[in-house]
């Protein structure tokens, strides 16, 4: 079996969320069964946010603009994340017969790829078994992403290492996620309205704290093609052409930017 296989340089977050969700767009309309499997990077430190968030509970702005952060929306659900020192994966497919037809079947089956990606570069990461919610702060904030853990999502001695967010629709998936390499706890922290770094110490990790030395972006991008292959039996065709210059017709203002 044959899926595609896009390698993206470092995008700005409007781009980036506007090429899944019009990669969503073409796996829908493919009368056959299809598969696409995207990594990328960010060319700045990006907040982006689940398609039903409310900026004004969810981000502090002011922060954001004044410390060159941007602020986009995402096609998929879920609370805040803050896109710097990662990589950010998406897979986007109809085919049931590898992923399943609910959301839990579709987010283990990613995340076990996942999973041995990680394990591949040395981290040992594990598929948590159950929903942990976030309290609320006080100031009535959504707490970011990474406070909590959802079923199935990968952790590392009880800390999120990679956050994921999935949209469904008629026949198709889309679900991409943040891979951090390391941690900005702080401007996650301030852009986010959380009073300290205090629940962000004890609820997420960058891959590179349990590895004797920082995994280059190329190495992680390798580590988990070469997961992807294993755990699903597949073969890969690369897209040679960078996303950027691929001629999508997409209408970034889809994307949400904020």
């Amino acid at each position: 079996m044959l899926w595609d296989l896009i390698l993206d340089g470092a995008l700005d977050g409007l781009r980036n969320m506007a090429i899944d969700g019009a990669l969503l767009d073409e796996v829908e309309a493919s009368p056959e069964p299809k598969t696409i499997v995207r990594f990328y990077t960010w060319n700045q430190p990006t907040v982006s946010l689940g398609r039903n968030q409310k900026v004004e509970k969810a981000v502090d702005s002011d922060y954001c603009r004044d410390n060159g952060i941007a602020v986009v929306h995402r096609p998929t659900g879920g609370r805040a994340v803050l896109h710097d020192d990662e990589l950010t994966y998406a897979v986007i497919s109809n085919d049931t017969s590898f992923f399943g037809d609910t959301i839990y079947g579709n987010y283990k089956r990613v995340s076990e790829a996942l999973r041995i990606g990680f394990t591949h570069l040395g981290v040992p990461a594990v598929l948590a078994p159950d929903t942990r919610k976030p309290n609320t702060p006080e100031n009535g904030a959504d707490p970011p992403c990474f406070v909590s853990t959802s079923r199935y999502e990968l952790m590392v001695a009880g800390r999120k290492i990679a956050g994921s967010a999935q949209r469904r629709i008629r026949r198709s998936f889309l679900q991409h996620g943040s891979m951090p390499v390391t941690v900005n706890r702080v401007a996650l922290a301030h852009a986010t309205r959380l009073a300290d770094t205090h629940l962000l110490d004890m609820e997420m990790a960058g891959c590179a704290e349990f590895l004797p030395g920082r995994p280059s972006l190329e190495a992680m991008t390798g580590a988990f093609i070469g997961a992807f292959q294993e755990y699903f039996s597949i073969e890969f065709r690369l897209r040679v052409k960078q996303a950027a210059a691929r001629g999508y017709m997409v209408d970034t203002r889809d994307a949400g930017l904020l």
